[in-house]
């Protein structure tokens, strides 16, 4: 392809000078994002080593963890589109006064997310799992409370070294908590060097020891680093700023969205888990799956929120318009590349999670082959809607998308998975389904707004 065929309008950029930078920006975040899927999956290989039983029973405490954690980390990401607007105004003071306010704000949305964590703790045992599957996940949240402000405080510091275009440290503080999640386990998952067996519930102490260690090391990186010293993140902490509602402004809409769509795959890994432990556990295998090759469209939203909201600030419309379209290609170009993955070496790619050769494991691997090929695609509406919400956020456009969002996943993909699953009998199949529609319709109304509203901007 020539490059005036790649250029956009007013010839500043071409696609792939965009997609460079835009990938610069999202392969660290990306890496990081992966390094915590990295987590999860070596909580599952670890739990599943245990039995299914409680490979389903981690994957039912870690889903429910979800939706409360996300409820606090939407409204931080506030934090990103609001210094990313600072950043490309050259606003440094705007900027530093967004961080402080962030992590005034993160010790509050903790305190409601916790208590949304401790709700399903106390629903759990009402629901009609199995009692054994019930400990053992109430376990995993339990232990898993104490880690709820670290996390919340390391997010608003990640989203502010972003909004910076200085992710890396997050970086490499996600791939080394790899190791230490993995050690962790070893140690009170399974009760070595004297330690306790916890087993699952060993997962859940894990978790709240990596986030206070990753929020100590990003806060002391920011500390020390010359680039972040003249920021002084630290200082006058104490200090109320109208900044916060800014941030909150931005931010609660995002939160409405990450509830819509996490608490759709929330209600449904608790639907599927009234199909039997084979389904559960197929289930968490193939969102395990999923959530890693998500990751990357994820990335490339995030970045595109900064890179949006750069220009939005800098007062460059069309380059704002511009970076918003590379993203949502990249995003799809990658998704389908997944998708190919997911339909080529389906019973590798299980493997990765359980002994697809064990007979007790044989039920669980049906299923699971039968979830894969939806899985496939609903990925590419999965990365579409990702990268269209990020770009949407750099504009501060949260409102509208937060109800196209909750039409999408609740309206349309629960009913129809509810539909599919039980009025027609099609068990987790049809829940799957359902997901697929939801975020079909959900990817096309969002990539819609972004098209609409970069052209008022434009006007």
């Amino acid at each position: 392809m020539t490059a005036g065929a790649t250029a956009r309008p007013g010839g500043r950029a071409t696609w792939l000078e965009e997609a460079g930078a835009n990938l610069s920006l999202a392969l660290p975040i990306a890496i990081a994002f992966l390094s915590e899927m990295a987590i999860i999956f070596v909580d599952n290989v670890m739990v599943g080593r245990l039995g299914a039983a409680e490979l389903a029973a981690g994957g039912l405490g870690a889903n429910i963890m979800i939706s409360p954690v996300l409820l606090g980390m939407g409204v931080l990401s506030g934090v990103s589109a609001v210094a990313a607007h600072a950043f490309g105004a050259g606003d440094t003071a705007k900027a530093t006064t967004v961080v402080r306010q962030g992590l005034r704000l993160s010790l509050m949305v903790a305190i409601p997310s916790a208590a949304g964590i401790l709700l399903f703790w106390l629903l759990l045992p009402h629901i009609g799992y199995d009692p054994a599957t019930v400990r053992m996940a109430r376990g995993l949240l339990l232990w898993s409370l104490p880690g709820i402000p670290a996390f919340m405080a390391f997010t608003a510091l990640r989203n502010f070294v972003t909004a910076a275009n200085r992710p890396r440290v997050v970086t490499v503080v996600t791939m080394l908590s790899v190791g230490v999640t993995a050690a962790s386990n070893y140690l009170f998952v399974y009760g070595s060097f004297g330690m306790p067996r916890l087993g699952v519930p060993g997962v859940g102490l894990t978790n709240s020891i990596v986030c206070w260690l990753q929020l100590l090391a990003v806060a002391a990186y920011v500390h020390h680093d010359r680039g972040f010293r003249r920021f002084h993140v630290f200082a006058g902490l104490h200090r109320h700023d109208p900044a916060i509602w800014e941030i909150v402004h931005v931010g609660w809409p995002i939160s409405g969205a990450y509830l819509f769509e996490n608490g759709l795959f929330l209600a449904t890994t608790m639907l599927v888990g009234l199909f039997g432990d084979a389904a559960l556990a197929a289930h968490t295998v193939v969102i395990g799956l999923c959530s890693f090759t998500f990751m990357v469209p994820y990335s490339i939203g995030q970045a595109a929120t900064v890179r949006v909201g750069r220009a939005v600030g800098a007062r460059e419309p069309v380059e704002a318009g511009w970076a918003g379209y590379v993203a949502l290609h990249l995003g799809v170009i990658w998704m389908l590349m997944m998708a190919t993955a997911f339909v080529s070496v389906p019973r590798s790619l299980v493997g990765l999670y359980i002994d697809i050769d064990a007979p007790a494991n044989a039920a669980s691997l049906g299923v699971a082959l039968t979830l894969l090929p939806i899985a496939a695609l609903f990925q590419v509406f999965d990365g579409t809607q990702a990268v269209a919400a990020g770009a949407l956020r750099g504009l501060k456009d949260t409102r509208v998308p937060m109800v196209i969002c909750f039409i999408g996943y609740w309206v349309i993909g629960l009913s129809v998975g509810t539909l599919l699953g039980f009025g027609f009998g099609r068990g987790a199949v049809g829940l799957w389904l359902g997901l697929a529609v939801g975020l079909a319709a959900t990817s096309a109304l969002l990539a819609l707004r972004f098209h609409r509203q970069v052209k008022r901007l434009a006007t």
